[in-house]
C-alpha cells in the first residue's frame, strides 16, 4: 500500500510540472503594441488668417490739358491684412492627397501722386501737385490646387506638406485722373483729390506651404498654417498695361474636420 501511495504521487508531479513553463510562458509574452490609427479618407480646413507681404507697383500716365499733356506719376502700396479661406483634401494613397483652397484678402491701400499741372497761359510752365489719396481697395481672390503630403507624427499630431499651382483673380482700384484747384494768376495749383477706376486681371502662380494639426478626436481638430503664394497680373486701364504682384507670405489658424 505504501508502494503504491508513492507512485500515484510521483505520476501526479510529472503530469503538473510541463504545465508550470507552459504558464510562466504565457505570463512572460508580451502584449501586441497598438496599432497606429487610419488616416483619415477626406478632411476639410476653414481659416483665418494673416497676409503680412507688403508691397508697391508703380503706373504713369498723361491727359490733355491747356492744349500740352498733364503728366502723372504713381505709386501705389499694398499693406498687409486679413486672408480668409476654405478647402477640402481627399487621401489617395498612403500618406499622398490632393486638395483645393480657395482664399479671400481685401484691404484698403494708399498712393503717393505727383502731376504736373500745365500753365493755363504759358507753355513749359507746368506747377508740380502732389498728395496721398486713400481707400484704393484691392481684393484677391485665390484658388490653390495641391499636392500634399500628410505626415502623422502621433496619435493626434500630424504634418502636412502642400504645393502647386495657384490661379489669382485680382481687382484693384487705379488711378484716372487728378484733381486740382487754381486761381488767377495761375502760379500753383493745389491738389484736390483724385478719380480712380476698379479695374481687374486674373493670372496664374504658385503656392507651397505645410499645415501643423492637433486633432481632439478622429474627426475634430485645430491647425495652423504657413503658405507662400505668388502671382503677377495684368491690370490694363484707359489703354496702358501695369503688372501688379499678388499674393503673398500667409499665416493661418482655424478648424480641421477629418473623416
Amino acid at each position: 500500500m505504501r508502494h503504491f501511495t508513492s507512485i500515484v504521487l510521483l505520476a501526479g508531479l510529472c503530469t503538473l510540472a510541463p504545465a508550470a513553463p507552459a504558464s510562466a510562458q504565457a505570463r512572460s509574452t508580451p502584449a501586441r503594441p497598438a496599432t497606429s490609427p487610419e488616416q483619415p479618407r477626406i478632411t476639410l480646413l476653414i481659416n483665418g488668417g494673416y497676409q503680412g507681404s507688403t508691397t508697391t507697383f508703380d503706373d504713369e500716365f498723361s491727359v490733355p490739358l491747356y492744349q500740352e499733356q498733364q503728366q502723372t506719376e504713381v505709386r501705389y502700396g499694398v499693406d498687409a491684412g486679413p486672408v480668409f479661406e476654405g478647402g477640402a483634401a481627399i487621401r489617395l494613397w498612403k500618406g499622398l492627397a490632393v486638395g483645393g483652397i480657395i482664399s479671400t484678402f481685401a484691404v484698403d491701400g494708399t498712393a503717393s501722386v505727383t502731376s504736373r499741372v500745365p500753365q493755363p497761359f504759358l507753355s513749359e510752365h507746368s506747377r508740380e501737385v502732389t498728395g496721398e489719396p486713400g481707400d484704393l481697395r484691392r481684393e484677391e481672390t485665390a484658388v490653390h490646387i495641391q499636392a500634399q503630403y500628410q505626415l502623422p507624427l502621433g496619435r493626434r499630431l500630424r504634418m502636412v506638406l502642400a504645393g502647386g499651382p495657384s490661379i489669382i483673380d485680382l481687382k484693384q482700384s487705379i488711378v484716372t485722373r487728378v484733381r486740382f484747384t487754381e486761381t488767377y494768376p495761375y502760379d500753383t495749383a493745389a491738389f484736390d483729390g483724385v478719380d480712380s477706376k476698379r479695374v481687374g486681371g486674373t493670372a496664374n502662380g504658385f503656392n507651397a506651404g505645410v499645415d501643423v494639426q492637433w486633432m481632439f478626436n478622429r474627426n475634430v481638430g485645430v491647425g495652423g498654417l504657413v503658405r507662400v503664394t505668388k502671382a503677377t497680373v495684368d491690370l490694363t486701364v484707359e489703354n496702358r498695361t501695369i503688372q501688379v504682384d499678388a499674393g503673398g507670405a500667409q499665416v493661418g489658424a482655424g478648424l480641421r474636420l477629418a473623416f
